[in-house]
């Protein structure tokens, strides 16, 4: 434990890609996981038993909130127990370093030199933040497809010859359910990311203009 959590510039910025790939994989894949399971299960013909749109991203929402309410307690009982070196030191300082977004902030908050070793670190920190970018950017979509697939489905079981109204309807209320639900998501991921400014919803927004400005 202390050399994953050492004072070094290198340790820090190492801890910042352990910790922060931990953060992404417990605050996004188990929610991703549910709702791809849950596009699967609308899309199949035989399938008598599916479930609605809201019992399916309920689900999804409740298994995310339990893995980021594990993964937030983890980090607090481990800051707990490294306080006698350094309070608040994964939350306050390697979370920062992994959310920091160029070269030149990690290597100030981490107090690195720039040497080689530090360089190499940070190429490995920049892939797991780009991978992040991207997750989010994914889960915003996935949600929508989601939403559409279920729209869809409740609109074709609501009559047998749904029109363009009925399926406008289903699709509205699937996205607004989907909406409020991903809402959700992102503010108990926040958390569980310990994002040092703003949420996910500020990261994606910029995520975006940063695509649209490339």
């Amino acid at each position: 434990m202390e050399r994953l959590m050492g004072n070094s510039a290198s340790q820090m910025i190492a801890s910042a890609f352990t910790f922060g790939t931990s953060a992404l994989v417990f605050a996004s894949l188990p929610f991703l996981f549910i709702l791809l399971k849950g596009i699967f299960k609308a899309n199949s013909g035989h399938n008598t038993h599916s479930s609605s749109i809201l019992s399916v991203f309920a689900m999804a929402f409740s298994v995310h909130f339990i893995s980021c309410l594990g993964f937030m307690l983890a980090i607090k009982t481990l800051d707990a127990f490294y306080a006698i070196y350094e309070p608040n030191y994964l939350q306050g300082k390697i979370f920062s370093i992994f959310w920091a977004r160029s070269e030149d902030e990690v290597f100030s908050l981490a107090g690195a030199s720039g040497e080689f070793e530090d360089k190499g670190l940070y190429l490995q920190l920049r892939l797991v933040q780009a991978v992040c970018d991207w997750i989010f950017l994914l889960i915003v979509w996935v949600v929508f497809i989601v939403a559409c697939a279920y729209g869809l489905r409740e609109a074709k079981k609501d009559a047998m010859q749904s029109n363009v109204m009925q399926i406008f309807v289903w699709l509205l209320v699937s996205n607004v359910i989907a909406a409020f639900i991903f809402y959700l998501w992102a503010k108990i991921a926040s958390l569980a990311m310990f994002i040092p400014n703003g949420d996910i919803i500020t990261q994606i927004i910029q995520s975006y203009k940063n695509l649209m400005n490339f």
